[in-house]
């Protein structure tokens, strides 16, 4: 589904998985036109549905901008870039080598995730690497009719996530810089993946999110957030509380699977249901932030060389 967010940016529900309002892409309309974050590669077909109902021609997406290469923002990346033979395709450096080949990135997506999942999610398309071009921290695109995309570096999530401002506008295209808040369950839950999740550099994202004087998040996961200051304040605060709380039960001796359980019933409770109502997507989400946790906390202590 296309809905107008305003005059200039559409949210795609990209129906991840069949469902809706899970994986959120958004096109913004100048003179030229850009596409930031273009879910899994099973959502290709439906992504380009919607670019065309959106009234762009064939050849009218000139960028895409995966603000990460992780497989909810870039998979269909590569099916697009054939779609959209103009399109540049712009990420930061550490994120090019797994769009022209994507083999390490399924390799280690497969190990998370399982074979059922990823047959589920799709594989990505390799892209031409002459068509693939590094955007660095503070660059600027410029779409015309007065709009221009910044980008900012925010590492925490992972070492190469891009958020982007539209600049004179307020308006942030955040990625995974913030947590999941599913419209169904509308409970915060903290993004924090292996393998490169880390807490100092996560909060500190937050604070050049905020340091760009935002009026609203437009977030994959999912929509648009219009109290952003307050939103980017939760977020740190939640990460914080995210990481002691596993901490402690990981201190106690509890697995991997015992923590993702806990705090699935905890997240179901204070979204109003009960276990068996929270999604399997949800949960996916749960036990993979919990993964990257453990592994960060894990890095973290001090080891004895003895």
């Amino acid at each position: 589904m296309l809905t107008k967010v305003d005059d200039r940016i559409w949210i795609i529900d990209t129906m991840a998985l069949e469902r809706p309002e899970i994986v959120a892409a958004y096109i913004i309309r100048g003179k030229e036109s850009a596409l930031i974050d273009m879910g899994y590669a099973s959502s290709a077909q439906t992504v380009l549905k919607e670019i065309e109902e959106s009234g762009i021609g064939s050849e009218g997406i000139d960028y895409l901008l995966p603000t990460h290469v992780h497989l909810d923002h870039a998979g269909a990346c590569g099916s697009l870039a054939e779609s959209f033979p103009r399109a540049t395709i712009r990420v930061h450096p550490k994120g090019e080598p797994h769009l022209i080949d994507p083999t390490k990135l399924c390799e280690g997506a497969g190990k998370l995730f399982g074979p059922e999942l990823m047959k589920r999610y799709g594989n990505p398309q390799p892209i031409d690497g002459a068509r693939v071009r590094a955007m660095s921290d503070g660059e600027d695109i410029s779409l015309g009719s007065g709009l221009t995309l910044r980008s900012v570096w925010t590492p925490g999530h992972a070492s190469h996530h891009l958020s982007y401002v539209l600049e004179g506008t307020g308006t942030v295209f955040t990625g995974d810089a913030v947590g999941i808040t599913y419209p169904a369950f509308p409970v915060l839950i903290p993004t924090t993946p292996p393998t490169s999740f880390n807490l100092e550099a996560a909060v500190e994202s937050l604070q050049r999110i905020r340091q760009t004087a935002p009026k609203r998040l437009l977030t994959p996961h999912y929509g648009t957030i219009s109290d952003a200051v307050d939103s980017l304040d939760v977020n740190s605060r939640s990460l914080r509380e995210w990481i002691a709380k596993i901490d402690v039960m990981r201190r106690n001796g509890l697995s991997a699977d015992v923590i993702a359980a806990t705090l699935t019933k905890e997240i179901a409770q204070l979204s109003g249901h009960n276990l068996g109502a929270l999604p399997d997507y949800a949960q996916v989400s749960i036990m993979i932030s919990v993964l990257g946790v453990i592994r960060y906390l894990s890095f973290s202590e001090p080891h004895s060389d003895v």
